[in-house]
C-alpha cells in the first residue's frame, strides 16, 4: 500500500482511542522495522517533542516528563508511552535510529526557553530576549491575533536574534535554534486552523529537507492529515510531494474514547454510528478490523463502490465531544486507505485529571 511513498500520514477520528492509538503504533513499528523509516512526528509543539530524543536516545530525562511538558493530555497516555519505550530499544539496538519530533507552533515557550539557554550557555547579552519574553508574555492571549504593530515588534526582535553574532559550532543545536525562531514567528501569526495547518505543513518540510534521506511518519487527527480539504496540513503536504504522500484515516464505529468537556477530562460516550453514515455500512460487513483501499475503489468502475465516492455522514470530533460527531466528508478524496475498528475504548491515561 505504501509502496516508495516517503511520508506516510496516520489519522485518528477523535484524539481518545485505545485502539486507534495501539494500531498506529503498531503501523509505525511496521515502518521503522520493515521500510526503514527514521522520523516519527506528531501533532504536537516542535521545540517540547523533540526533547524525547534525550530519552530515547541518551537515557536523560523522564518519558513522563517530556509528555507533560508536551502540554495537552491527548498523548500523556500508556499507549504513547509503551510506543516511546519501542523506540527506545530500537534505537539502542538498531543501525536506523529514529528521530522523535513534533510539528505544532501553538505555544512559544519552549521554543523561548531554548533560545534563552543557549544564550545562557555562552554568556551572552540577555537584553534582547529578555525584551522578546516581556512582550510575548504580555500580548499573550492565547490564539487570538497580535496586532500587525506587536507582530513587527517581535519580529524585529527575532530578526536580532537569528542574526546575533551567536557561535553555535554544533549543527544540530543551531538548525534547532533558527527553527525555534521559526516557531515563535508562526506563533504569532496563527489566527486560524487554516494558518495553523499550513504552518505544520512546512514545519514537516522543514523536518524532510533538514534530515535526509529521511522517510517521515506523521501522527494527526484526520482532518489535518486529510488530502481533500485545501486549509489542511495534509492538503499542502500533497500538493508539493503528491505520490511521495500516502495517508491513512482512521472510523470506529462505536464505543467510547477519552475527551476534555466543559474543561474536564475524562471517558465518553461515543455516538454510535447512525443509520447511512459510512460507518454504520462498514459495521454492517461484521468485520471486527480492516484496511479500505480507497484508492483502488476510486479505480474501479465497479457500481458497489460509488456509494462511498460521494459525500457522506463520517465521524470527526478532536480533544473534546459535541452531540452530533458527524460530518459529510468526501471520504475517497480525503485519503488513500481507511482503517475500520468497530469498537473503541477510552485511552489509557498515565495521571488522573
Amino acid at each position: 500500500m505504501i509502496g516508495n511513498s516517503k511520508i506516510v500520514g496516520l489519522g485518528e477520528s477523535t484524539h481518545g482511542s485505545s485502539e486507534v492509538y495501539k494500531m498506529k503504533y503498531r503501523i509505525s513499528e511496521y515502518l521503522i522495522k520493515n521500510l526503514d523509516y527514521n522520523i516519527f512526528s506528531l501533532e504536537a509543539n516542535m521545540p517540547e517533542s523533540y526533547l524525547m530524543n534525550n530519552y530515547i536516545n541518551k537515557n536523560i530525562d523522564s518519558p513522563q516528563d517530556v509528555l507533560r511538558g508536551m502540554y495537552f493530555w491527548l498523548w500523556q497516555t500508556q499507549e504513547t508511552l509503551h510506543f516511546v519505550e519501542w523506540l527506545k530499544l530500537h534505537n539502542k539496538n538498531m543501525n536506523n535510529k529514529v528521530l522523535f519530533d513534533g510539528f505544532d507552533m501553538q505555544y512559544y515557550f519552549g521554543a523561548l526557553k531554548q533560545i534563552r539557554d543557549i544564550y545562557e550557555a555562552n554568556n551572552y547579552e540577555l537584553n534582547d530576549i529578555n525584551n522578546l519574553t516581556k512582550i510575548l508574555k504580555e500580548n499573550n492571549r492565547g490564539q487570538k491575533k497580535y496586532t500587525g504593530k506587536i507582530q513587527g515588534v517581535i519580529n524585529d526582535l527575532l530578526d536580532k536574534v537569528s542574526q546575533n553574532a551567536v557561535k553555535i559550532d554544533d549543527a544540530e543545536i543551531k538548525k534547532r535554534y533558527l527553527q525555534n525562531i521559526t516557531i515563535i514567528r508562526q506563533n504569532i501569526q496563527v489566527g486560524s486552523s487554516l494558518t495553523r495547518d499550513k504552518f505544520m505543513a512546512e514545519n514537516i518540510d522543514w523536518i524532510k529537507q533538514n534530515y535526509t534521506p529521511s522517510k517521515v511518519i506523521i501522527s494527526a487527527h484526520n482532518f489535518h492529515v486529510s488530502k481533500e480539504n485545501s486549509s489542511s496540513m495534509g492538503f499542502h503536504i500533497n500538493k508539493k510531494y503528491q505520490s511521495d504522500y500516502v495517508n491513512f484515516g482512521f472510523a470506529f464505529f462505536e464505543g467510547n474514547y477519552t475527551a476534555s468537556v466543559n474543561k474536564k477530562i475524562g471517558t465518553f460516550t461515543s455516538q454510535t454510528a447512525p443509520q447511512g453514515s459510512l460507518e454504520y455500512n462498514l459495521n454492517s460487513l461484521n468485520i471486527p478490523y480492516f484496511v479500505l483501499d480507497l484508492k483502488a475503489i476510486k479505480a474501479d468502475k465497479n457500481e458497489l463502490g460509488k456509494w462511498i465516492l460521494k459525500k457522506i455522514q463520517f465521524r470527526k470530533t478532536g480533544s473534546g465531544t459535541e452531540n452530533n460527531e458527524f460530518r459529510k466528508t468526501n471520504i475517497a478524496d480525503s485519503f488513500d486507505y481507511l482503517i475500520f475498528i468497530n469498537k473503541s475504548s477510552h485511552s489509557n491515561l498515565l495521571r488522573e485529571y
